[in-house]
């Protein structure tokens, strides 16, 4: 994974760390351009479980457009545990498989830049993003205490925080930067919060979470140039930063998994 050089500051924020807070007016559109928006995908581990070459280990699933064929499923996994069951799985009840499957360390950019080289073959190969069922337990919860009828979520869930009589997005001030940060992990923005409180810092008072999906935040990213974006931090769950972390420590540069498929368990 690129950019690690801002991983001291997101490890921070995912703990809660911070040193001042404020808040910013919500535009209409959040957005950047598209090579600024990717870099801050940099910093945002992903899991997937690929074969000893580093190709993603498919599925075969039914054509939801022709059930007649089958189309290929990449997984991406937000959390390195649920990757790893899935490789206990296979090579529980696909010993062929499973014996060269592993969970592959990738930033999400990359995840990203592989999605989009692939997406003119969206009938034959399809890539997905698994969040922690956890977290999208807790976004229903969000949405339902809101009085929204909500059966399920749709893509992985980020957290945000807004306050004050306008409802700005909550900024963080960390040294000389200001950032809005968007949390994949409810439980380190509500830690963030809990510290305003202790603080009795005024914004405590009106902070309330809010949720979105992370295909939206960064679909809205791409849209056009607005100076708000620019300050926007994707800060992923601690558990995840501290094993890219030590991944990256033992094993140096990662391999990145291409997308060349791999064998593809049946149904």
């Amino acid at each position: 994974m690129k950019g690690l050089i801002r991983w001291g500051l997101i490890v921070s924020l995912a703990g809660g760390g911070f040193v001042g807070t404020s808040l910013v007016q919500q535009e209409a559109a959040i957005a950047i351009p598209e090579a600024e928006a990717v870099k801050r995908l940099e910093t945002v581990p992903t899991f997937a479980v690929t074969d000893e070459k580093g190709s993603p280990v498919l599925a075969a699933v039914p054509n939801p457009k022709d059930k007649t064929k089958k189309i290929q499923v990449a997984t991406f996994f937000m959390s390195q545990t649920d990757a790893q069951n899935l490789v206990n799985n296979l090579k529980a009840n696909k010993p062929d498989i499973g014996k060269s499957a592993r969970v592959t360390l990738i930033s999400l950019r990359d995840a990203y830049e592989i999605t989009k080289k692939n997406k003119d073959k969206q009938d034959q190969l399809v890539f997905q993003f698994i969040p922690n069922k956890e977290q999208v337990d807790l976004a229903k919860a969000i949405l339902k205490q809101e009085g929204q009828d909500v059966k399920q979520f749709q893509g992985v869930p980020m957290f945000f925080a807004i306050g004050g009589k306008e409802k700005g997005l909550l900024t963080i001030e960390q040294g000389k930067e200001k950032i809005i940060p968007f949390y994949f992990r409810k439980q380190d923005l509500q830690g963030m919060i809990d510290q305003l409180k202790k603080q009795n810092n005024p914004l405590s008072g009106t902070t309330k979470i809010q949720v979105t999906s992370l295909d939206r935040l960064v679909g809205s990213l791409f849209k056009s140039e607005d100076a708000t974006a620019k300050q926007i931090v994707l800060i992923p769950a601690r558990d995840a930063l501290e094993y890219a972390v030590q991944q990256q420590k033992k094993n140096g540069a990662q391999q990145k998994p291409s997308a060349t498929p791999a064998a593809t368990p049946k149904k």
